[in-house]
């Protein structure tokens, strides 16, 4: 803490704060945000200097790099300074995770998500694409039923860190001292792609309706949602944040292009311009817990398609649907809109008969494919107690496994047709799923990916990462 300067007469006389023991004052100021201590120091020179306090700062930083705990300054002289070098976008790192508005990525690129993290060597902050791939796996029968194929699911999950999405260096913000502006960032090692990020004005559940095209859906709990639908690509000042008070700190937007260039010089011709929305899930909704130990991040095995991410949110039964089929016709957006966050986060998990968990669980693709894109269920169990229980599986593959009804979301290329048909759920543990899908004949796989291991230490090999 940084030595007290005696408080003068006009100080005293200004305001009772100054006449408090500096160690009241600490607490006091450890309670601002940021701009609330911006402001102090410009008060008197009393408070400024207790604003200053380094230690105050350093809470800020660490506050947004939670999975660190032994970050230090470097290379930023203090902590004031590292903070204010990444200001405004330390809501990148904290949310960790983003999705973005592509509707499938490409079968090279096919389950990707973005993680987000503050890298201390260079002191700036750095979106890197998880990718998953499908990985060694084989063909078999399945005891219980000799005419469905079992598809076996290794996956190989990993940080593509030699050409990050997003990268911000220290200062960026102060260079432009505006919200409204798009900042170019130091990414793509493909000559010629360029990319730039501008922050996001978030709409209150107020000034949405039922026909706004919204980022993300409605079905995906979110804070916050902005529009996602522009005749001008997202250029009018409209959807940005028109100071820093209004900035979303769950949504944000990328622009790319191509850019040519004569003897290394730019030449300013865009070509292929285009634009992506991304945005983050609450952590509430995919850290399991001992009442909820099926949500979370997961990756599936979708055949042709590959691999895709997977939010699984567990819930209560949602008695008042009339039935599943009821609740997919039914739009959700009364359970994820933003005033109504809250209230969804109380719901209990009731438990079974046997003890083990009861309520729904649904599967929702953060990434997508050409039939079913990101965004959409991908499959809901409405029950996993015992009002959805069929069986407990005493095949060897999956013996003492609870398999539960559930419905499968398919449809044709561009998601057209699309319908739920008739699958079963079967609950391998906390880490597997495996879905039988009755019309299609097979069995295919899901696993949990923990993503606080990739942040934490990015070169740990895929296999020791993988439950």
């Amino acid at each position: 803490m940084n030595s007290p300067v005696a408080p003068t007469l006009a100080d005293t006389k200004s305001s009772p704060l100054t006449a408090l023991p500096t160690e009241i004052i600490y607490e006091i100021f450890s309670l601002l945000p940021p701009l609330s201590l911006v402001r102090l120091t410009r008060t008197s020179k009393f408070l400024r200097t207790h604003a200053l306090t380094d230690s105050l700062w350093a809470r800020f930083v660490r506050e947004n790099v939670p999975s660190r705990q032994d970050l230090q300054c470097y290379p930023a002289e203090s902590w004031r300074e590292l903070y204010i070098s990444l200001h405004p976008y330390w809501f990148l790192a904290r949310n960790k995770l983003w999705f973005s508005d592509k509707a499938h990525t490409g079968s090279n690129l096919t389950g990707s998500l973005v993680l987000a993290r503050y890298d201390s060597r260079r002191g700036c902050i750095e979106g890197v694409r998880l990718l998953a791939k499908q990985g060694i796996h084989s063909f078999e029968s399945w005891e219980w039923d000799h005419q469905v194929i079992i598809h076996t699911f290794n996956p190989e999950v990993s940080l593509h860190v030699d050409d990050p999405v997003v990268k911000i260096d220290g200062g960026m913000y102060a260079e432009r001292n505006s919200v409204k502006e798009e900042i170019l960032m130091n990414t793509g090692y493909t000559r010629g792609v360029r990319s730039k990020l501008s922050l996001c004005h978030g709409l209150t559940p107020q000034e949405q309706n039922e026909y706004m095209a919204l980022w993300p859906p409605r079905i995906v709990p979110a804070k916050e949602r902005v529009r996602n639908d522009s005749q001008q690509l997202f250029r009018g000042t409209g959807h940005r944040p028109s100071s820093l008070l209004d900035v979303s700190e769950n949504t944000f937007r990328i622009r790319k292009w191509v850019e040519f260039g004569g003897m290394g010089a730019p030449l300013g011709i865009h070509i292929g311009e285009d634009i992506m929305t991304f945005s983050t899930v609450p952590e509430e909704y995919y850290i399991p817990t001992k009442e909820k130990p099926w949500q979370g991040i997961w990756v599936g095995d979708y055949s042709g398609h590959g691999c895709e991410f997977l939010l699984l949110i567990q819930s209560a039964v949602d008695k008042s649907s009339g039935g599943p089929r009821a609740s997919f016709e039914t739009p959700l957006q009364h359970h994820f809109d933003g005033s109504d966050l809250q209230g969804r986060r109380s719901l209990p998990v009731e438990r079974g008969e046997d003890g083990s968990s009861a309520g729904r669980l649904e599967a929702i693709k953060l990434t997508g494919d050409p039939n079913v894109p990101r965004g959409e269920y991908t499959w809901v169990a409405e029950d996993i107690g015992s009002g959805g229980l069929l069986r407990v599986a005493g095949e060897k593959m999956f013996k003492g496994a609870r398999v539960v009804k559930s419905l499968g979301h398919c449809a044709a290329r561009d998601f057209r047709d699309d319908q739920f048909i008739p699958a079963q759920l079967i609950m391998v543990d906390h880490d597997t799923l495996a879905q039988y899908w009755q019309d299609f004949g097979h069995v295919s796989f899901y696993r949990r990916v923990d993503i606080d291991q990739y942040l934490r230490n990015p070169d740990v090999p895929t296999a020791a990462r993988l439950p």
